[in-house]
């Protein structure tokens, strides 16, 4: 019996159920964390099957044997849902999401038959598998944990490439201003997709073709994964921002019964249009879709995957405008914002400005700013 390889499983047990509780309770509004937070915890239970195997406690407690192994076929899928939630502010889970945790359901179908198996042929399986140090060569069901284990390899390279999909996407903003705001998630996604393909390959690796049950040394695979467990750590205590998700500018004022009554009547049907708006607004800040003259609600609806009719309304109960109004907030804003750190942008006569940020005609944008800003461009920009 190993105490060390005991201690520092149960250490790995005790950090990942607090990283998890913290992820899953601190922010329940958000869909994402709680992906994350669950991910977390399958983590933190299977290094408790790990601690009790080292210790030699496994054969007191022999049905815990083998309750970890269909959930790790959930790290892949519930890694890539986290980043999607929090890379387009996402927080619904669509009835296609489903599909994702197929291979997790099997699994635990033909598991089925060991976890009704008795103590006993469940004791002397566990001695045996113990006696011999191989812990790979154990049937999963129809497969070897050798197999299995090869399996949720692949499964995760898979959504580890569409988590650096999504991120690739989320960094071609050319909103910098966006893009400082939220430099903490974007490397915060960075971080975790490169810890998560370093142990995809080394970890995987290690554990299918390298490890063996008699080992009495900390693998590579634990050493990384305490390693991510430390970082993740940090970066909830000391960057506690990154709890909040994305960090929107505000470019459109809200209305002022919103304000003072959004955590007073969070009706179901204002919960709805709240998830709307940081949908549309993280659509205008990431992607800009405003810049196109031809932009209309009907586009929009397509791109975030929200219907017209909900789209207006919601821009209604946050702003009280409709949604053209909303639309040319954000082309005027895009004005100001270059005109202040874009040196190009002094040069720009008003009618250049005007067709660089969406406006489709002159008279479109004079009436536009009139609106908005209460006097001409002209006299606007001179007096700033």
């Amino acid at each position: 019996m190993s105490y060390f390889l005991a201690g520092f499983y149960f250490s790995l047990f005790s950090i990942g159920m607090m990283i998890g509780l913290v992820l899953v309770f601190k922010n329940r509004q958000n869909l994402s964390y709680t992906f994350f937070g669950v991910y977390n915890l399958i983590s933190a239970w299977g290094y408790l099957i790990s601690f009790l195997l080292f210790s030699g406690l496994i054969v007191q407690y022999p049905h815990i044997f083998r309750t970890a192994a269909p959930f790790h076929y959930m790290w892949g899928p519930l890694c890539y849902l986290f980043i999607r939630g929090l890379l387009n502010s996402d927080n619904r889970f669509y009835k296609t999401d489903i599909l994702h945790f197929i291979p997790f359901l099997l699994h635990f179908i033909e598991l089925i038959p060991f976890y009704l198996s008795s103590t006993e042929s469940k004791v002397a399986m566990l001695k045996g598998m113990l006696a011999e140090g191989n812990r790979f060569g154990v049937y999963e069901g129809l497969l070897t944990s050798y197999w299995h284990g090869f399996l949720k390899f692949l499964l995760m390279l898979i959504y580890n490439i569409l988590q650096w999909k999504l991120l690739i996407n989320f960094n071609k903003t050319k909103n910098k201003q966006f893009k400082n705001a939220n430099k903490i998630i974007i490397h915060w996604v960075i971080f975790f997709n490169t810890i998560s393909l370093v142990m995809i390959f080394i970890v995987q690796y290690h554990r299918i073709f390298l490890s063996n049950g008699g080992s009495s040394s900390v693998s590579i695979a634990d050493a990384a994964f305490y390693v991510y467990y430390i970082a993740t750590w940090y970066y909830l205590l000391y960057k506690p921002d990154l709890l909040n998700g994305i960090k929107l500018i505000r470019v459109v004022p809200e209305k002022q019964e919103v304000v003072v009554k959004s955590n007073l009547q969070r009706t179901r049907k204002n919960m709805e249009y709240e998830e709307i708006i940081r949908k549309l607004e993280t659509h205008m800040q990431v992607n800009q879709p405003f810049l196109k003259d031809d932009l209309n609600v009907a586009m929009v609806s397509a791109q975030i995957y929200a219907s017209d009719l909900k789209i207006s309304k919601a821009i209604k109960y946050k702003f009280d405008i409709n949604f053209p109004e909303y639309i040319n907030q954000y082309r005027i804003a895009y004005i100001e914002e270059n005109i202040k750190s874009n040196p190009e942008w002094k040069s720009y006569t008003v009618e250049g400005m005007a067709f660089s940020a969406g406006f489709n005609s002159r008279n479109a944008f004079y009436t536009a700013f009139r609106k908005i800003k209460g006097s001409t461009p002209s006299s606007y920009f001179k007096s700033t």
